[in-house]
């Protein structure tokens, strides 16, 4: 079966999920789930690359239709999100050491394990908040993200309170 060309190899996990949908149900092809979806056919094909991921809007249509839990599916694609940083060399710890910059390679394992950990310290800390009120599980996984990029991988706040953002300064550096 041609599923829009997509070879799993070149997939995400979370277009995997979707490919392995579509070998699970052969009554479904690639334009059909697409149309249930209400995005096009190429759209989905992009979404499912390794380089890509869907908005959350899209990720929830595609969890409805597909029967996969959209926590699920908001883990897949954030972590997705720092695999694809760390192709690009973004998963660097900089820190400034009696006057010396060094720079430590972050594992992609680390970076997923604290994406996971921030978001279920998030569910822990605001367990007594109703449902109503929380954001979204993908909204959690989203912000979680920019914690780890943000304040682990690139600039953070230093002592002083100003943020490191030009590539001179690093963490730990008063400017």
């Amino acid at each position: 079966m041609n599923l829009l060309r997509l070879r799993p190899e070149d997939c995400s996990a979370f277009g995997r999920l979707v490919l392995h949908y579509l070998e699970a149900n052969p009554q479904t092809n690639m334009s059909q789930l697409a149309k249930q979806v209400r995005i096009s056919r190429a759209g989905l094909g992009w979404i499912c690359l390794k380089r890509s991921g869907p908005d959350e809007e899209t990720a929830k249509r595609i969890a409805r239709v597909i029967g996969a839990d959209l926590t699920k599916i908001a883990r897949l694609v954030h972590e997705n999100k720092l695999e694809n940083l760390a192709e690009l060399g973004g998963l660097n710890y900089i820190a400034r050491l009696d006057k010396q910059l060094v720079t430590k390679p972050i594992p992609i394992e680390d970076a997923i394990a604290g994406l996971n950990s921030l978001f279920h310290a998030f569910h822990y800390v605001t367990r007594s908040v109703s449902e109503i009120e929380k954001p979204s599980d993908f909204q959690i996984y989203k912000q979680a993200y920019e914690i780890v990029k943000t304040q682990f991988l690139k600039g953070r706040k230093t002592s002083s309170g100003k943020k490191n953002s030009s590539s001179s300064q690093v963490p730990g550096e008063d400017v």
